[in-house]
């Protein structure tokens, strides 16, 4: 009975946690930073409903009211963005160019231009205060334009400093994607699902068999998903394939959905799950793709912070898997396993992710 009542409560926490979050982060902005004589000169990139809301909108405003409020945006953001130095803030003021409006991406976008004027005083630090305090989960991605190359940052609640000195070393670099791999699988909820419903029944083959002959199996699963994915992350982040993002998150949680009703219909097909994983990996590293399209590959050491980023998740993923493995080998000896930890959680994960594909599908999330 503690059994049940353990596997029933963890999967509603699951549900109830994960119904209030967004599937994969909220809403973003990007800041081009480029070095002036006086200062600095930032270019940003919003999206039109964050914007809206901001101004005390509402979400459902539409575009319409974007006409004649070009100051009002300007003024929003350039009371939000500051630049500061050892001297205090530079004056901000923003630039002549008129508001560009940006429908090249999944979220229609508005872009402005901000001028700083500072003191000789160095280095720089930028403050973003924007949105943040509306959506918990708003990411600014940061590019700063040197003269011999660039550097990226990411801005989050909480973290919404940074400095703008020298580029970061190159070991600097590395580690730090290194961790926004890390980060963008444990805070990709319908991946980690994926990897939860891949790994449910393996519990069972831990209890019948051996621990030896369960790690055996997750060790199949596990590499099929990486290859899987390694494959199409770099072929996305190198520009050489590039999917619709509304059709390749819709598949994601197609794919949780698929081995949800495995796991609930044939809860003994264990055969099958290194092919699937091995196949919906290729559409998860599309997934995984688009957060290095929005941070963006520094033109230093390209290609070893896209292999520093796929180390991350892999890190992130072996992490997960083997806290999982304990608890469900554990589960799995108990009455009931299968009726309320493989199946009934397959349902919840199942009925989870149709609720995403549909959202996905109709282009409402």
């Amino acid at each position: 009975m503690r059994a049940r009542l353990f596997a029933i409560l963890a999967f509603v926490f699951a549900f109830t946690a994960t119904s209030t979050a967004f599937a994969h982060r909220g809403s973003s902005k990007h800041l081009l930073v480029e070095p002036t004589e006086e200062g600095a000169r930032i270019r940003v990139e919003v999206e039109i409903l964050d914007a809206a809301v901001e101004l005390g909108l509402g979400e459902n405003a539409g575009d319409a009211w974007l006409q004649g409020r070009d100051a009002d945006i300007r003024a929003w953001l350039a009371a939000g963005i500051h630049l500061r130095n050892a001297d205090g803030l530079c004056e901000v003021r923003a630039s002549d160019e008129a508001t560009e409006r940006l429908d090249d991406s999944d979220a229609a976008r508005v872009a402005i231009s901000l001028v700083y004027t500072c003191s000789s005083a160095r280095p720089l630090t930028l403050e973003d205060d924007t949105i943040f305090a509306n959506d918990a989960q708003h990411e600014a991605f940061v590019r700063m334009r040197f003269g011999e190359g660039d550097d990226t940052f990411v801005l989050r609640r909480g973290r919404q400093t940074t400095e703008l000195g020298a580029p970061a070393s190159v070991p600097a670099l590395l580690l730090r994607f290194v961790w926004e791999g890390v980060l963008h699988l444990i805070t990709g909820y319908d991946h980690m699902l994926f990897l939860l419903a891949l790994l449910l029944t393996v519990g069972e083959k831990a209890a019948k068999e051996s621990k030896r002959a369960a790690l055996k199996d997750v060790g199949f699963v596990i590499t099929a998903f990486t290859l899987g994915h390694s494959v199409t992350l770099i072929a996305a982040a190198t520009g050489w394939v590039v999917l619709p993002s509304r059709l390749v998150e819709t598949v994601i949680a197609a794919s949780i959905v698929v081995v949800a009703i495995i796991n609930i219909a044939k809860p003994d097909s264990r055969g099958e799950m290194p092919w699937l994983a091995l196949a919906f990996g290729l559409i998860h590293g599309f997934g995984f793709s688009g957060v290095l399209a929005e941070l963006g590959l520094p033109t230093r050491a390209r290609v070893l912070s896209l292999l520093s980023f796929n180390v991350g998740l892999e890190l992130a993923q072996l992490g997960c898997v083997a806290l999982a493995l304990g608890p469900l080998a554990w589960l799995a000896t108990k009455p009931g396993y299968r009726r309320w930890v493989v199946q009934g959680g397959s349902v919840v994960i199942g009925l989870l992710a149709a609720f995403w594909m549909i959202e996905r599908a109709l282009g409402l999330g």
